[in-house]
């Protein structure tokens, strides 16, 4: 009989002991469990601040192509050498597929980083499914990173160099002034061109006398000259479009459909007035 009671004692003492080991047990796996989620909500958090910095960054390179790629565009024709317009073009080349690149690890790491943790069921390894996605949102935090320098910073000294070589063409391009509205009054002054659009029933027109600078204005076609004050602008020539008599000719004869008239009498003379379109471009 003392026997039996040792022996239930005994199995008492036993489950109890038991029971406490499995206490531990629970309270050890919520432990890890907390831990894992707080490493994971950690990665999240560093995961979302980089990609407010990779937006951002993404942002400010795809303006810097455009910029870059519009100031290509822009340069075509207006500069002395081609020296600067092709380092630009490279440049550009070499920032679109970087630009390219980037954008698709961008969309990926979002894709991955998106995804929901996994299963974190695993009674012997608990936090385990939790680490794993920390590892996962942790390698799309790094897949982001914009590496330096960046694709803006890469375009700027070309980008400037091209413009700098569009400032030097227009420095030597032929510049006339536009300095007043009026007519022969003005005209006599041989302060620069005037406007005589008025006179000529609105069809727009400049006039100079031929000692005042119009024997020097140019009449080839597609030469790029500068206009000054009103009117200002780059324009392009299209060459003499009419040759009129004064004592012959009345403003019906004047042609029409440009989008300004340069007028100067020939050598001075009223029987040789010409007419020089011009086309404005910016």
């Amino acid at each position: 009989m003392k026997r039996t009671r040792l022996a239930s004692l005994a199995a008492v003492v036993t489950a109890v002991a038991l029971a406490g080991a499995c206490v531990v047990a629970v309270h050890q796996r919520t432990d890890f469990i907390d831990a894992a989620q707080h490493s994971y909500d950690a990665a999240v958090h560093l995961y979302h601040a980089a990609h407010r910095d990779a937006s951002a960054s993404l942002a400010s390179s795809t303006n810097a192509v455009a910029s870059a790629r519009e100031t290509l565009k822009a340069s075509d024709g207006r500069v002395l050498s081609e020296v600067p317009r092709q380092a630009l073009a490279a440049a550009l080349t070499a920032a679109q597929n970087r630009l390219d690149a980037e954008n698709r690890e961008f969309t990926l790491a979002g894709t991955a980083a998106g995804s929901a943790p996994e299963d974190d069921a695993s009674y012997f390894e608990p936090g385990s499914g939790l680490a794993k996605s920390t590892a996962t949102v942790q390698n799309a935090t790094a897949r982001i990173n914009v590496a330096a320098p960046s694709i803006s910073e890469s375009l700027i000294a070309p980008e400037r160099q091209v413009r700098d070589a569009m400032t030097a063409w227009q420095n030597t391009l032929y510049t006339n002034r536009v300095q007043a509205v009026g007519w022969i009054p003005e005209l006599d002054q041989c302060l620069g061109s005037v406007d005589i659009t008025a006179h000529y029933d609105g069809v727009a027109a400049i006039a100079e006398h031929w000692s005042c600078g119009g024997k020097n204005f140019p009449d080839d076609a597609g030469t790029v000259i500068q206009l000054t004050g009103l009117h200002s602008g780059l324009y392009r020539v299209d060459g003499i479009v009419a040759m009129l008599n004064s004592s012959r000719n009345s403003v019906a004869d004047l042609p029409r459909g440009y989008d300004l008239l340069y007028q100067t009498c020939q050598n001075g003379q009223g029987a040789t007035m010409s007419f020089t379109a011009l086309t404005k471009l910016d």
